[in-house]
């Protein structure tokens, strides 16, 4: 089940999505695929993107067949090493339940294509399971609850079953080969009872303590954000800053105390490095640098880096943050100016992406409290936009 956790694709990518081994998260396949289990991690609070980011076919579309929708995410899709698209995929909550939906260039509702070895996802119900996975299940997991199956098909031939169930309000994932016998089985992580919401938070509501630390400790380094998280019940803060263009993230409590993030805010991909910072002050903390491969630690001559900080090493050569909105293409500045309007610039990242010869800008706004992440390319037309929640 992804997780939203900080990660390198935005800041390098400052925030996104990051994904636990879970087999029960394919690649949809149906023309409209739901997921309960996403729906645990929706928060009420959700105020989603503009319906103008949207196709005019397709917009037409979710306005006519689907009822009082919000817009969570619309993304121009494409087959894996390829440059071309195929479509637009779009998530909405439909009853409090996210949906995806996918349509061709043309806007007409389709089919996502196979996989790259050509196979297929079809979300099951409990009726098609093979007898042999339902008598499976009903005796090791006495009384489970079924959350979603899916069979995964290459040439027409069934390879897999995956299924995933609530038993105890844990989560399970298992698995079974192509004839329904039983191959491996694993624990999910986190519940489906679990909350986590995100929001933008400006420097002055934060809370006294965490604005103290930042002004006793980190006074030399260049404030970007805040972010409230809220997992279930537990508020923390998360605090952007940046030294010589490397972003940092500081985790808080309402104390003021540097902690561990929990639940979906969880460390940065890159995996921990051991820094010793130079010529500043040297107070334990358990901030997360963000920005590529693990590396070593900055090298003398600019402001200190927290010691026993979790870090990863300044982002790839191909990678450019952007910390002022006016360098930015006009035509990204217009759009956001135009269906985002009052947004608060935060971040951006221009990078080229694997088999394209042009960059793109993944950039990172607010409109009030509500997070958005942006994806364009090098002449301004936009290639994804989420509400983060």
């Amino acid at each position: 089940m992804k997780r939203t956790l900080l990660s390198v694709a935005i800041l390098v990518t400052m925030l996104t999505a990051s994904c636990s081994k879970n087999a029960l998260i394919p690649e949809q396949t149906q023309a409209v695929e739901s997921s309960v289990l996403f729906g645990a991690r929706a928060g009420a609070s959700l105020v989603g993107l503009p319906t103008a980011t949207l196709p005019a076919n397709v917009k037409s579309y979710l306005d006519q067949n689907v009822s009082g929708y919000t817009l969570i995410k619309v993304e121009k899709m494409s087959q894996p090493g390829a440059t071309t698209y195929w479509g637009t995929k779009v998530t909405v909550l439909q009853n409090g339940v996210p949906v995806d939906y996918f349509f061709d260039t043309n806007g007409a509702l389709t089919t996502r294509p196979a996989g790259p070895r050509g196979e297929v996802i079809t979300r099951l119900t409990a009726a098609q399971l093979p007898a042999s996975v339902s008598s499976y299940l009903g005796k090791t997991y006495a009384g489970y609850q079924l959350v979603l199956a899916e069979s995964m098909q290459i040439n027409g031939s069934v390879q897999e079953y995956r299924v995933q169930i609530l038993s105890n309000n844990q989560r399970v994932d298992v698995h079974f080969d192509g004839s329904g016998n039983f191959r491996d089985a694993h624990t999910a992580p986190g519940s489906l009872t679990t909350t986590h919401s995100v929001s933008y938070l400006s420097r002055t509501n934060l809370p006294d303590a965490v604005k103290t630390a930042l002004s006793s400790t980190y006074s030399t380094y260049t404030y970007g954000w805040a972010e409230q998280h809220v997992h279930d019940g537990t508020t923390t803060y998360d605090v952007k800053l940046f030294s010589n263009n490397q972003p940092v993230v500081l985790h808080f409590n309402t104390s003021g105390a540097l902690v561990t993030p929990v639940g979906p805010a969880g460390p940065a991909i890159g995996g921990p490095a051991s820094g010793t910072a130079v010529g500043g002050p040297t107070p334990p903390v358990s901030g997360t640098l963000v920005g590529g491969p693990v590396g070593p630690a900055p090298k003398p001559g600019g402001p200190s880096t927290p010691v026993s900080g979790t870090m990863t090493s300044v982002a790839p050569a191909n990678h450019q943050l952007i910390l002022d909105a006016t360098q930015l293409p006009s035509a990204i500045t217009t759009y956001l100016q135009t269906n985002f309007s009052g947004y608060t610039y935060l971040v951006a990242d221009l990078h080229t992406p694997p088999m394209s010869t042009t960059g793109q800008y993944m950039i990172d706004i607010a409109v009030g409290q509500q997070l958005y992440k942006l994806r364009f390319s090098a002449t301004g037309e936009l290639l994804m936009a989420e509400a983060r929640g």
